[in-house]
């Protein structure tokens, strides 16, 4: 997905390219300049920021591994919309982009300190500290999916076991679903379980509690670290609606450390756009030198 973005963040073109899991570099590239040549062609741009799943090095603005799609590892998206576009362009880690959006655009303007959450196929924090965007060395930070959660547990796409992935993402939820013979697990997420939970499926209740507890957990060890206090959350778990942010919200309170009033759950309104906001955030914050 790509879009031209105003200084004020008003969206005035947008364009999406879908692509296999198993495509090739070669044609993860093609769709890559199919879309960013439908935004940009022929546009004087002050930059472009891109939002990269996987892990990202910074410094060399290149993709460094993705499990899910290994036709990005390595891909050097800098250098290619670089060369095409002429104009300034800045890649970090999704949820990072993602968390510039909520501090830019969205829940965030107003917060000096909170984590960004993804959740969906995989999950990952954008930290926000003090008004600034912790990346680590070369924007190592971030792969809090990849954080330990059971020792010896079950094997990540990483080649670890017991990563919070493997306990909280649609991989994990659609297994159980299935085990627990739900209707429809092989395509299930949160929206198609709340509905089911709702319409009086006692085996979807306990799913949906499971997966707010399973999520929770990894909110409550960044809140042991990090203590942000403030937890906006993106992707899958925010179409489970209020049944999954109630169940998250009491899990969260329950798991993280007392300090008087929990932490804060919000769910972001539309988490595809606020990332692509980000993604102009990126290149704000780096054009005009302040703090994102």
């Amino acid at each position: 997905m790509a879009a031209r973005i105003a200084f004020d963040g008003t969206i005035h073109e947008m364009n999406r390219a879908e692509y296999s899991r198993d495509a090739s570099a070669e044609e993860i590239i093609e769709r890559l300049h199919d879309v960013t040549d439908a935004c940009f062609a022929g546009v004087q741009l002050v930059g472009i920021g891109v939002a990269a799943a996987g892990m990202v090095d910074t410094s060399t603005g290149s993709v460094i591994s993705m499990h899910l799609t290994p036709g990005l590892n390595g891909l050097p998206v800098v250098a290619l919309l670089q060369k095409r576009f002429g104009a300034t362009t800045l890649v970090d880690h999704h949820p990072r982009v993602q968390a510039l959006g909520d501090r830019w655009f969205g829940l965030g303007r107003e917060v000096q300190d909170f984590a960004s959450v993804y959740t969906g196929e995989a999950l990952g924090f954008g930290i926000v500290h003090g008004g600034e965007v912790l990346r680590g060395e070369n924007g190592a930070g971030g792969e809090s999916g990849h954080t330990i959660v059971q020792l010896d547990g079950a094997l990540c796409r990483c080649g670890r076991r017991g990563c919070w992935e493997t306990v909280a993402t649609l991989g994990w939820l659609r297994d159980r679903a299935a085990a627990a013979g739900l209707r429809g697990a092989e395509t299930l997420d949160s929206r198609a379980l709340a509905a089911l939970a709702e319409d009086g499926s006692e085996g979807a209740s306990s799913l949906l509690d499971l997966y707010a507890r399973n999520l929770a957990i990894g909110i409550a060890n960044n809140e042991q670290i990090l203590a942000p206090g403030h937890y906006i959350m993106h992707g899958d778990a925010c179409t489970g609606g209020e049944a999954m942010r109630v169940a998250l919200r009491n899990w969260v309170t329950r798991l993280a450390p007392e300090r008087g009033r929990p932490p804060t759950v919000m769910f972001a309104d539309d988490p595809d756009q606020i990332t692509l906001l980000g993604g102009a955030g990126l290149v704000l914050s780096s054009v005009f030198s302040t703090q994102a």
